[in-house]
């Protein structure tokens, strides 16, 4: 098995060499309104610079020892690899580690590529909010922030199903492409992503003239909104040390309800269920909206 440099992810995928760029903000000229009300609303995606340039982390995650006296001790799964959909490709490279230890490696100039992926609640503290957003209530799916430390690592095209993300860059600068799953190419697209094979085989996606594509590439203190049901992947374009934070609330009402519909027709699947976070929480509000019975056909078709 093979893994080849990160670039792969985009380089055999055709509809990436023509993508639209996603729309673009500066934090201090967009308003609560516009966000909620124009993207978070629509599910559309949009860049915002200077989101999050605030953060304490943008100054002291640069110190490998701050981080280790953080959480050091605590026990994180380290990949030598990008960070794959497919569990064959992701488990083949895994090494349980200390975090300082993983901390370590991933400063190492010799590390090829390694990725660390972590909810520690240590970091909390070193966020803060953005401008556009003055409240949220927890997500589903995930933790309210997820912690990407890598070297040289991106990660595999993936969608959420439920929440809201913003993708924030603390050090380094990646790209990132994004096709949304509400297109009838989807499911080709679902049998491509899912089987990786992009990674080795240039033809993988020959003939396939698919959905519109789009791409954001984020400096540090930047942030990308990616709503749910978006497939996207992540290809660094520094290949030192670097670290992203994935901050996630939940949808409004009417996109959670668009997103369970979807699912229950089979558009869709319900991927992840056993790593959600509070997904009881989403069947109570499932069955609020009479909804208990779609989310259940949801869940069977994608067990």
């Amino acid at each position: 098995m093979t893994d080849t440099a990160p670039g792969g992810i985009f380089k055999y995928v055709p509809g990436m060499r023509d993508a639209a760029p996603v729309p673009e903000f500066q934090a201090s000229n967009l308003s609560e309104q516009v966000f909620t009300g124009e993207y978070v609303a629509n599910s559309r995606p949009c860049v915002i610079r200077g989101a999050v340039s605030h953060w304490a982390a943008l100054e002291k995650w640069r110190d490998k020892n701050y981080l280790k006296l953080r959480a050091g001790q605590q026990e994180v799964h380290l990949f030598l690899s990008e960070y794959h959909l497919t569990l064959k490709r992701l488990l083949h490279n895994r090494r349980d580690v200390h975090f300082a230890e993983a901390i370590d490696h991933l400063h190492r100039a010799e590390t090829e590529r390694a990725i660390v992926a972590t909810d520690l609640a240590e970091f909390m503290t070193d966020l803060g909010g953005v401008s556009f957003l003055s409240h949220a209530e927890p997500g589903f799916w995930n933790a309210p922030a997820r912690y990407f430390f890598y070297r040289n690592a991106g990660t595999a095209w993936h969608y959420h199903p439920f929440d809201e993300t913003l993708t924030c860059q603390i050090i380094g600068t990646k790209k990132i492409g994004l096709v949304s799953c509400d297109t009838p190419f989807n499911q080709a697209l679902r049998n491509l992503f899912y089987a990786e094979d992009y990674y080795d085989d240039p033809a993988a996606f020959a003939r396939f003239d698919g959905p519109s594509w789009f791409s954001a590439t984020l400096e540090e203190g930047d942030a990308l909104y990616i709503p749910p049901l978006w497939w996207h992947g992540v290809v660094p374009q520094t290949t030192s040390f670097g670290a992203t934070v994935a901050a996630t609330w939940q949808s409004p009402l009417p996109v959670i309800a668009k997103a369970i519909t979807k699912m229950a027709r089979g558009d869709v699947e319900l991927l992840g269920r056993n790593y959600a976070k509070r997904f009881q929480a989403l069947a109570e509000l499932a069955q609020k909206m009479g909804l208990a019975r779609e989310l259940a056909i949801a869940c069977e078709r994608g067990s």
